[in-house]
């Protein structure tokens, strides 16, 4: 029973060892073929399965593989999953950064469009989040403990701001249009209504000499009949 136990063990423990060397030999082939501009999805995405003992690496290299591909979705997805479980601190920020700057990709700004600078302005505050969530940049000042992380931080804030000005700016151009809209309009009503007091007026004024008209005739008439010197 024992000598069953054994075999089992050495035969696990074999296993984990192929699996470390494959491991190691194919992130080195992966990472050359990377440094040398060939992004391969294949390769980064076969290391990600039984990726023990540090998993966070395989993800990270199969996100930063997206996100020179072009697929900044699929590389925000791989580097939250970077993120879970144990990572050593003098790693985590080169993580976080990469994955803010890849949420900062995928923001598709139309500055004519408020909903669109809303849309872009709550994506650059997520990527401020992902870098201030565990100290790499610090919310409240620059007291994070990367300066790159910092320094990006400062950088998104400075977009944000630029898109709040922008948003405001807009908000009152839209503000004056609507008040000159009220006036042109109130304007146009008072013209309407001075046209119309005005044809009340000539209106009135035709009918007084129409009466004025008909009462010489009267006279005319009457004189002409009876207005005899007795």
């Amino acid at each position: 029973m024992k000598r069953k136990v054994l075999v089992v063990v050495y035969i696990i423990l074999i296993f984990i060892t192929l699996k470390l060397l494959y491991n190691i030999s194919q992130n080195t082939i992966l990472i050359n073929k990377y440094n040398n501009g060939e992004y391969s999805e294949s390769g980064a995405k076969a290391l990600t399965f039984l990726d023990f003992p540090e998993s966070y690496v395989a993800h990270y290299n199969y996100a930063n593989i997206f996100y020179q591909n072009g697929k900044y979705e699929e590389a925000i997805e791989e580097y939250s999953k970077s993120l879970k479980g144990y990572i050593p601190k003098d790693k985590e920020c080169n993580i976080r950064i990469n994955y803010a700057l890849a949420i900062c990709k995928t923001v598709d700004l139309d500055e004519n469009d408020e909903q669109s600078i809303n849309n872009a302005i709550n994506q650059y505050e997520q990527a401020i989040n992902v870098l201030t969530e565990n100290g790499c940049a610090n919310k409240e000042n620059n007291n994070g403990h990367s300066l790159k992380a910092e320094q990006l931080k400062k950088d998104i804030q400075k977009e944000i701001d630029r898109l709040k000005k922008l948003k405001k700016q807009e908000e009152n151009d839209e503000k004056e249009e609507q008040e000159e809209e009220k006036e042109n309009q109130s304007q146009d009503e008072s013209e309407s209504i001075e046209a119309k007091i005005q044809d009340i007026k000539e209106q009135a004024i035709n009918e007084q000499r129409e009466n004025e008209d008909i009462y010489i005739n009267l006279q005319k008439d009457y004189f002409g009949s009876q207005g005899k010197n007795w």
